[in-house]
């Protein structure tokens, strides 16, 4: 596939009141305790960076959780990951 457009059209909403454009919501959250810890909507082209901070859990050790990828205009377009974060002690070096 080399021809992909390079900028994302509306979607085929007919029922929505104006023109719909895609966009997609990207959320951390802990599945353990149900605790949403950051969300950012994002208009996503063929690629995108996105930058999405959210605070370190107060214990060290490892800490599992989630990154959703959610399309506010698509069913069946939404994925998920788990990921990582190993907190170091804050007086240790």
């Amino acid at each position: 596939m080399t021809n992909l457009p390079s900028e994302v059209g509306p979607v085929h909403a007919p029922r929505f009141p104006k023109p719909k454009e895609e966009g997609w919501w990207l959320v951390i959250g802990d599945s353990s305790t149900n605790q949403l810890l950051a969300i950012k909507r994002v208009a996503l082209q063929k690629r995108a960076r996105v930058k999405l901070e959210f605070s370190a859990p107060a214990e060290a050790g490892r800490k599992d959780y989630m990154i959703y990828l959610m399309s506010d205009s698509y069913l069946g377009c939404d994925q998920e990951y788990e990921f990582t974060v190993d907190v170091k002690d804050a007086g240790g070096n």
